[in-house]
């Protein structure tokens, strides 16, 4: 299959300093990607030569089989309405009421007055803002004005979707709604996204597969269930995933042996669980197969690109405890034993 946008060895630097090295990958029509990096890891850079407002040094950007960096302004005027920006601070026009901004992309394409009317309609429909369209961004709230600049976005019907830390200017809520509102996007319209942003939440959230930025270079590329079976993560990756993945408490992690030394100790592990292994009664079925007391200490059952997925430390106490451990290693992405804590009454 011939993916809709196909990096190809790209190297872009500003004078001495190197911001991207040899970044290579694509991204297949309707899938999800979340391009995600510190500050200083080429986030921005890599999305101006996407949107072709840079040009490369070396190596090719494909968008549906043309290449950006060879062809003439004149046709990257053109090209470049085949791709839908959504920013972080919204950058709507104070002046203009939300249609009038939903209608800027159709006014410079060419539409006709007659033409645009239906199209806003739809748009805000879309986007959960009927009724709204005479409204200006003063009135509006951040997640409003986020979906004011989706709706805009969307107004060509792009071939690409790229959110530039579209969510990182909002509350928790608006974030929630946002990353729903693309989701819906994305399974309703079929639209390839690129969400770049800082935040591994984020990511976690929405995004089918991720890509790792750091320093310029592309570190990581798969999905983050991946990620989370393996121990072989760059340094990067692992700092990304501490913000997201349960930890013991600090009171708790204290007290962690390493061995059992006695009677007396739970044993305390790390459970990662796919789409089946969520919905399935697993301390029930512990108990049941084994006699086994399960706790939960940390984590639990959460979402990882728009699936259920488990992330978990939990103690296992019984005197079948052994075969537990080997029926968890079949019935588990991944298990993980921490060590050994101290029961208490």
């Amino acid at each position: 299959m011939t993916p809709i946008l196909d990096i190809q060895n790209v190297t872009h630097s500003f004078g001495k300093h190197t911001a991207l090295r040899n970044i290579s990958f694509s991204v297949q029509q309707g899938e999800v990607v979340g391009l995600i990096g510190r500050s200083g890891a080429g986030k921005s850079t890599l999305l101006r030569c996407l949107c072709a407002l840079e040009r490369p040094q070396e190596g090719r950007i494909l968008l549906d089989g043309e290449d950006l960096t060879t062809q003439p302004e004149r046709r990257l005027v053109q090209v470049r309405r085949k791709i839908g920006l959504v920013f972080q601070h919204f950058n709507l026009l104070n002046s203009r009421t939300v249609a009038g901004n939903i209608a800027l992309p159709l006014q410079i394409s060419g539409c006709s007055k007659k033409q645009q009317a239906p199209r806003i309609a739809e748009l805000l429909e879309l986007v959960g803002l009927k009724g709204f369209e005479k409204k200006y961004p003063s009135q509006l709230s951040g997640g409003q004005k986020q979906r004011v600049g989706i709706a805009r976005a969307l107004a060509a019907n792009p071939t690409l979707l790229l959110c530039d830390e579209a969510t990182s200017a909002l509350d928790p809520e608006s974030t929630t709604s946002i990353l729903n509102l693309l989701a819906d996007i994305n399974r309703k319209l079929g639209l390839t996204i690129v969400l770049i942003t800082h935040e591994m939440e984020v990511v976690r959230r929405f995004a089918q597969r991720i890509l790792v930025l750091d320093h310029g270079e592309l570190v990581e590329d798969g999905t983050l269930l991946d990620f989370l079976k393996t121990n072989e993560q760059s340094a990067t990756l692992k700092t990304l995933l501490a913000d997201i993945r349960p930890t013991l408490p600090h009171f708790l992690a204290t007290e962690l042996c390493a061995t059992q030394k006695e009677a007396g100790y739970k044993t305390t592990i790390r459970l990662l669980l796919g789409e089946a292994g969520s919905h399935a009664p697993l301390f029930s079925q512990l108990y049941q197969k084994f006699s086994v007391q399960t706790a939960l200490l940390q984590g639990g059952v959460t979402t990882i690109g728009q699936h259920l997925s488990g992330d978990m430390i939990i103690t296992l106490e019984g005197d079948q405890t052994l075969q537990a451990l080997d029926y968890l290693k079949t019935v588990t992405q991944s298990m993980e034993i921490l060590g050994y804590v101290p029961s208490h009454p």
